[in-house]
């Protein structure tokens, strides 16, 4: 049970902080109004990410499948911040 614990919290906050920043970069909103929004959103992407975690049968599975989910949206952040 730790273990999901720690996949939904280390890789929840990764995941929160990288779908923001996906969404801070394609959408063409000043930078206040999508400050305002990545602080509204980052939070509950995190618990809810946390809550996923505890869905899977075991720890391995959970963070498989949640690093899976991060990796996509990490290769998004590095193309879009590349092409900046």
């Amino acid at each position: 049970m730790w273990s999901r614990t720690f996949a939904g919290l280390i890789i929840g906050l990764l995941l929160s902080v990288s779908l923001v920043l996906n969404l801070n970069l394609l959408l063409p909103i000043k930078e206040d109004t999508m400050l305002l929004i990545g602080l509204l959103l980052a939070f509950p992407l995190w618990a809810g990410v946390q809550v996923w975690g505890y869905s899977f049968a075991n720890a391995k599975k959970a963070w498989l499948k949640l690093t899976m989910v991060l990796i996509p949206s990490v290769l998004i952040n590095a193309a879009l911040l590349s092409l900046r």
